[in-house]
């Protein structure tokens, strides 16, 4: 079968592979289409703990094309996304509710193959059924939306909340939407590319500030005393260290961006008291699949607009260029 193969850090190709093997609890999916993610630019980049070699690719949907002697749910023909966190659900966080913390985790795409190849093999109870009313580039957006939804269960979103939102990519895109629908009333997007700043003012921000000599001042005018809400989305670490000067007093601070292994930022713990603050990390997902899915459903998350470039596996190297550098929204690769 053809995919995608990271080699090794900074190495790629798309190749012929062995089609997977799977065990008797496991599907074989065909897969029909793959987003690429920014966690695949830190992989590809070694900033990650993946393994190499490595198929990546996470954010996909196909339909059942075998299934293991022991799979009772589904069938071939089934049209179905997977949940890429694999947990065992036996250690102590698995059965404390933190299983995206399991201490054996495996993540599809991370350290076992992924969506970027024609089939894959999964746990039958990593997969979720799709309604046959969502598109497939709605079902490309069911992970990244799952990664959402979990960020909105790590934040308390309080009525009236002032948010601002640093990076327009296509999760600070999602991150607008779902939070113009969780009670927060003002809601400031920070991003240097103006396009994306009138999508973000078109999916429900209030207010959009380009990253400028004068962002700091818009900044003061939009919420003269900070924001109660600061959400990174860019994964920088010197846009992330700056970010606290826009919070507030009992503000929170979420660190949904992803950023390499091994940055570090400044920040005087005297500040983090003073000011009460409270800083939220938001790994990948924990249990969102479900939601993501009925939000999709029920055309409450508007994820359409977002695909900028569609094209298939053959072309992977030239657009994941493009991603790398900042030219595309989210990439979809078109795979059967």
């Amino acid at each position: 079968m053809k995919a995608v193969v990271f080699s090794a850090a900074k190495e790629l190709a798309v190749q012929q592979v062995n089609d997977p093997e799977f065990k008797s609890n496991e599907v074989i999916v065909e897969v029909t289409s793959c987003g690429i993610c920014g966690t695949d630019l830190h992989i590809f980049r070694g900033e990650y703990f993946a393994e190499f070699p490595l198929i990546p690719g996470h954010e996909f949907h196909g339909r059942v094309v075998e299934v293991g002697k022991d799979v009772t749910q589904l069938k071939v023909g089934d049209r179905v996304t997977v949940d890429p966190n694999l947990y065992c659900g036996k250690c102590s966080r698995c059965r404390n509710e933190q299983s995206n913390h399991c201490l054996n985790l495996e993540a599809v795409g991370v350290t076992r193959n992924g969506g970027f190849a024609e089939y894959i093999s999964v746990p039958e109870r990593a997969c979720y059924p799709i309604p046959d009313s969502l598109t497939d580039i709605q079902a490309s957006f069911i992970e990244p939306l799952a990664c959402v939804v979990y960020a909105l269960r790590r934040m308390r979103v309080n009525p009236s909340d002032s948010v601002l939102i640093i990076g327009a990519g296509p999760m600070g895109l999602l991150l607008v939407q779902a939070l113009r629908h969780s009670g927060a009333s003002l809601i400031t997007v920070v991003e240097k590319q103006q396009d994306r700043l009138n999508m973000a003012l078109s999916m429900g921000a209030n207010a959009g500030v380009s990253v400028d000599a004068e962002q700091n001042d818009r900044l003061k005018e939009v919420a003269p005393e900070g924001f109660d809400i600061v959400i990174d989305a860019t994964g920088i670490p010197a846009v992330i260290q700056n970010a606290f000067n826009y919070l507030k007093p009992r503000g929170q601070f979420l660190q949904f961006g992803v950023t390499p292994i091994g940055a570090k930022i400044e920040i005087e713990p005297y500040e983090i008291f003073r000011n009460d603050w409270t800083i939220i990390g938001s790994f990948a997902l924990c249990y969102t699949f479900q939601p993501a899915i009925d939000w999709l459903a029920t055309n409450v998350i508007d994820v359409e607009p977002l695909v900028s470039h569609k094209t298939a596996i053959e072309q992977f190297a030239d657009v994941f260029e493009q991603f790398s550098a900042g030219n595309t929204l989210k990439v979809h690769i078109d795979i059967s």
